[in-house]
């Protein structure tokens, strides 16, 4: 064997990486990205009538917050979690603000049970709930996969459940600027229960949104 030419042919097909961009830049990218279709969809379909009221209650707004938050530390452990090294207090960086909406809703959902409001305890069915999140959320997901598959297949679970959800709660958080249904139980079992669906339905089919490079997924699989 000719090592010399063996180099030679090796250092001939070599191609230009890329550098990766931090993930701070690839978050903004995405909330570029996000942001402004999950904006369009609320102003096509118009701003709830009660607005005002809904956005000078602490508890909604409290909510509102606590989704944002979820969405933008979710997305960060997402695109940081295909990155080999990265700490474990990063990928469990969501858990904070998750638990702060999960609080919310729960403390809303308690001060509706002492009110014995029995209109706002029945649970209903809301059809609007998991279509809404589901199309508001499509751009986002698109764009955070995209970025996911773009580091690689290493920590799939985690990167794809933080991606999905990341979009849902952005999604979510947009759908209650004009879906108005607000009794806690409704709010909690469809749209928080949409959201946790779509991240964990999301999470099964890693295997087709971030395939393992070199792999083929079969129609029978």
């Amino acid at each position: 064997m000719d090592t010399d030419r063996l180099i030679r042919a090796l250092v001939d097909d070599l191609r230009p990486v890329t550098p990766l961009a931090s993930t701070g830049r690839r978050l903004f990218r995405w909330l570029a990205v996000g942001a402004p279709f999950v904006a369009i969809v609320v102003a096509v379909m118009g701003l709830r009538p009660d607005i005002g009221d809904r956005l000078s209650d602490g508890v909604f707004l409290l909510q509102e917050l606590a989704m944002a938050a979820t969405a933008v530390a979710a997305a960060w452990a997402a695109l940081s979690a295909g990155i080999p090294g990265t700490r474990r207090g990063v990928l469990y960086a969501p858990v904070a603000p998750l638990l702060l909406w999960t609080g919310a809703m729960g403390y809303q959902y308690a001060g509706e049970w002492q009110s014995g409001d029995a209109a706002a305890l029945m649970l209903g069915i809301d059809l609007q709930c998991i279509p809404g999140i589901v199309v508001t959320g499509t751009v986002p997901l698109v764009a955070i996969v995209a970025a996911i598959r773009a580091v690689g297949p290493h920590n799939r679970t985690v990167a794809v459940f933080w991606g999905t959800l990341a979009s849902a709660a952005l999604a979510n958080g947009a759908l209650r600027l004009f879906h108005p249904v607000d009794a806690a139980i409704m709010v909690i079992v469809w749209q928080f229960g949409s959201v946790l669906a779509l991240a964990i339905l999301a999470t099964l089919a890693k295997n087709v949104l971030v395939p393992v490079p070199g792999t083929k997924i079969s129609a029978d699989a």
